[in-house]
């Protein structure tokens, strides 16, 4: 097998590996129908899922004035992770981190989930020894995605020409723009492709796609 002309492909985690998008609705919804307002379709969602997540919050229609903002992220959050064990892996996920191993790839996850939680659910999975470096968000840094991303590149010394980042929304495009790497995007994650095509980034129709144009 051939590689192209990257050492390390950083992957996102939640709409990329882990198919999280629908389960992420349907708590979404659970939350807006409690509240006596309407729920949105899958469609919907994706053309309205912002980050930083609060803009998302605001345009499903949330009132910060009646319910501060902290209160429904902590809500989602509670929610999220009482069942995200039963979310499974976007298909071929597990083979192609294999291949790509294989075919001398090195690679880690960038994500905005908190690092003792990305630890978890990755290591339920059992996808720890696929990945050299688990970067998520901790409380001390508070740095954000890009933040942690740019940390990431400078203590470990990488050549940011040689790292990709693969992900499913236009914020991971922002975050390759932030740490001066390049950035595919896989169509049927948390963005539609409309959206991810708006970046200007290459767009992938999904998983299999990647790994065939990294190993042609």
């Amino acid at each position: 097998m051939q590689r192209m002309a990257y050492d390390i492909i950083l992957w996102d985690w939640n709409g990329t590996l882990l198919d999280d998008c629908d389960y992420c609705a349907e708590i979404i919804n659970g939350m807006l129908s409690r509240r006596g307002m309407p729920e949105r379709s899958r469609e919907e969602h994706g053309q309205l899922f912002d980050f930083p997540v609060i803009r998302y919050y605001e345009r499903i229609g949330f009132d910060f004035k009646s319910e501060p903002f902290e209160v429904l992220s902590h809500e989602f959050i509670e929610g999220y992770y009482a069942n995200v064990k039963g979310c499974a892996l976007k298909a071929g996920s597990r083979r192609i981190l294999t291949d790509l191993q294989q075919a001398g790839y090195r690679q880690a996850v960038l994500s905005a989930s908190y690092q003792d939680h990305l630890e978890e659910q990755i290591g339920y999975h059992q996808l720890t020894s696929h990945f050299e470096a688990l970067i998520g968000i901790d409380t001390v840094h508070a740095t954000g995605k890009t933040g942690r991303g740019c940390d990431w590149i400078s203590e470990s010394g990488v050549d940011p020409a040689r790292v990709l980042l693969i992900g499913d929304t236009m914020h991971d495009a922002e975050v390759a723009t932030g740490m001066g790497i390049d950035c595919w995007l896989v169509c049927g994650g948390h963005h539609p492709a409309s959206r991810l095509e708006s970046t200007g980034r290459r767009c992938m129709a999904n998983l299999e796609s990647v790994e065939a144009l990294l190993l042609s």
